[in-house]
């Protein structure tokens, strides 16, 4: 019992918060251990970001001008097919290469000595020492990336962003918010039910400011995945994941979790002229996951395959002298099927369409019908 109550307290808040402490205390390690390294002459143990160049795990490839994605995916609720969406609670993480060095010649700012917090939606200010006051000569404000939920009917940031400058010298920043959401989800349908398989889809991007010119300028900005570089060892997977023990009431989840990939995105005018010009692109994580059919694997098919089985034993049984008592039987199978098939109505996701188990149904009901005009015409 001490273990599921410690794992539902890590689920909900303990989780996603000790997750940005322990990225924190990785890169304010790091950071003394350069500065270790400095005052012995040695050189320092993190990348410059000032050009193309490989990360410390070999994989993924960023430049200073990119924005880097973390996405962890903490809970899901069942999945509604019928209204083709899904509520998740999912912690997005931003990181970016802010010019913090030119500000900081501004104003004359130590970093050791106050705090961050957002103003507005796009706006990060330091505040050193205990000044708060807006317009303080101490102040420093940072553009932060604007992410957008794409896919979202609606959404709640739980608690407040956390804005962060993680390594001063090269001004790496991190942006992260605890989100519940109710995504839509445009391709899930119900026409393979019971055996049917989704991908549960979050879509994130950056939308404001991306034209020519402007302070996320695609040309300049790109969208990249979080890299070792970045999460310092604090997840198993750099860019993100889904945390392990996760539930999905009435469904089951793939072994191979999350995956993580950047599709084009039409904007404006392309997504009525197709023009390949100037693609936005956009991250999908998607989340393979499918329905659990044992209540129906066991509990109704091999039902109204008895039922139907002692339907066809009725030819067997009486020749076609007897006709009144072979269709007899054979109708009132078929009527305790049609009994059947209405219970199992109310329970199957609404749907203008035949789901295949409604076509299974079918089948099974028109089988003793057909034995019926069979013996009918043998009569």
């Amino acid at each position: 019992m001490q273990r599921s109550n410690s794992f539902y307290y890590w689920n909900k808040e303990q989780g996603p918060t000790l997750l940005l402490e322990q990225n924190l205390a990785a890169h304010i390690s790091n950071n003394e251990q350069r500065l270790d390294k400095k005052k012995q002459g040695l050189k320092g143990s993190f990348s410059s970001y000032g050009s193309w160049e490989t990360s410390s795990s070999g994989t993924n490839k960023v430049t200073r001008k990119s924005i880097r994605f973390q996405v962890i995916v903490w809970t899901i609720e069942r999945p509604d097919v019928s209204l083709s969406q899904v509520n998740m609670k999912f912690r997005v993480t931003l990181f970016w290469n802010a010019h913090i060095d030119v500000l900081k010649k501004e104003k004359e700012i130590d970093f050791q000595t106050g705090s961050w917090r957002m103003h507005g939606r796009s706006k990060a200010i330091f505040c050193s020492g205990n000044i708060l006051e807006k317009g303080s000569s101490n102040e420093m404000l940072v553009d932060v990336p604007p992410l957008a939920i794409l896919n979202a009917n609606s959404f709640q940031a739980i608690g407040t962003p956390e804005v962060l400058l993680l390594r001063e010298k090269d001004g790496l920043m991190r942006w992260s918010c605890l989100y519940k959401a109710t995504l839509s989800q445009a391709e899930m349908t119900v026409t393979n039910f019971p055996h049917d398989t989704h991908y549960l889809r979050i879509q994130l991007g950056i939308l404001q400011n991306r034209h020519a010119g402007a302070m996320w300028d695609r040309n300049v900005w790109d969208l990249n995945l979080a890299t070792e570089d970045d999460s310092r060892g604090s997840t198993r997977t750099p860019h993100g994941l889904v945390v392990d023990r996760l539930k999905i009431p009435e469904f089951t989840m793939g072994s191979e979790g999350a995956e993580f990939s950047f599709v084009n995105l039409p904007r404006g005018f392309q997504a009525f002229t197709g023009t390949r010009d100037n693609k936005e692109t956009c991250l999908h994580v998607s989340i393979k996951v499918k329905q659990q059919s044992t209540y129906y694997d066991i509990n109704i098919i091999p039902l109204v395959t008895v039922i139907t089985a002692v339907a066809i034993t009725a030819l067997f049984a009486l020749d076609a002298t007897n006709f009144f008592q072979r269709s007899l039987l054979m109708l009132n199978c078929a009527f305790v099927e049609v009994g059947l098939r209405m219970n199992i109505d109310n329970r199957l996701p609404r749907a203008r369409y035949q789901i295949k188990l409604q076509k299974i149904l079918n089948h099974f009901f028109y089988m003793p019908l057909f034995l019926v005009l069979e013996s009918g015409c043998l009569h």
